[in-house]
């Protein structure tokens, strides 16, 4: 794995567009990180509120081309796991990844994903990995998702450079598991083990109606797999089940 290279911004919109905007081969290995994003992205139309100077806004750009298109979820259950190996750490309590790739704590959300990756043909190419972090910011808006940070369940202020530092190798590390075949046996299960609700009946909310539902695992394409209680099975595709708390 290629030593990760810093670029430090004060302000920009979006540290991912800002990455996607360079060349590719640029992205490798780079790691983007900004005080303040203007327009910091979710999943699908989120928005990600973070204020300034005060959490984790950073996109690191890897090279992917060792996987096959097919199998990039792959690359979202490794890089939370990443992000895990380095909180288990910090926290007391241990934060959970709520499908398919945010995480959470005790359902309250600490951390957000999102991945942009170019394909060539069959195989990957290039992916820029966006983390927002919330860790000294203790007031949010009054999301749906009930927002957590790490000085929230701490006290404390965290330093917040030298843990960019260890998520980013963490995660590094974790990606490069993914090139043998052992070690994508193991990013599964450990991505399962620490998979929100899995295996627990709860609700959701399906086409507007709420259901009941258990978690049973996660499908080749990173769809969710679950039961009703009468044992039908329903795969879900994201942004076609809603959890709620």
């Amino acid at each position: 794995m290629m030593p990760f290279r810093y670029i430090h911004l004060e302000k920009v919109g979006s540290t991912n567009a800002y990455l996607q905007e360079t060349p590719e081969q640029e992205r490798v290995s780079c790691v983007v990180f900004a005080d303040e994003q203007s327009a910091g992205k979710g999943m699908g139309s989120n928005s990600w509120e973070s204020a300034p100077g005060l959490n984790l806004t950073f996109s690191i750009g890897l090279d992917m081309s060792f996987l096959e298109a097919a199998d990039q979820f792959l690359l979202s259950q490794a890089v939370p796991l990443g992000l895990l190996d380095v909180l288990d750490a910090v926290l007391p309590v241990k934060a959970q990844v709520k499908w398919p790739n945010d995480l959470v704590v005790e359902g309250k959300k600490l951390a957000g994903i999102l991945i942009n990756s170019t394909i060539h043909g069959s195989m990957m190419g290039v992916s820029v990995i966006g983390i927002g972090l919330n860790v000294n910011q203790m007031q949010f808006k009054d999301w749906p998702t009930h927002p957590v940070s790490i000085k929230k369940i701490l006290g404390r202020d965290i330093e917040l450079e030298p843990l960019l530092h260890q998520l980013v190798e963490a995660v590094g590390r974790r990606v490069e598991m993914l090139r043998t075949e052992e070690g994508v046996v193991e990013i599964k299960k450990e991505y399962l083990k620490r998979l929100y609700r899995y295996q627990v009946w709860a609700d959701y909310e399906v086409a507007g109606k709420k259901v009941r539902r258990y978690i049973t695992g996660i499908d080749a394409f990173g769809r969710l797999d679950t039961l009703d209680p009468s044992g039908n099975k329903f795969v879900y595709d994201v942004k076609e089940i809603v959890f709620i708390k």
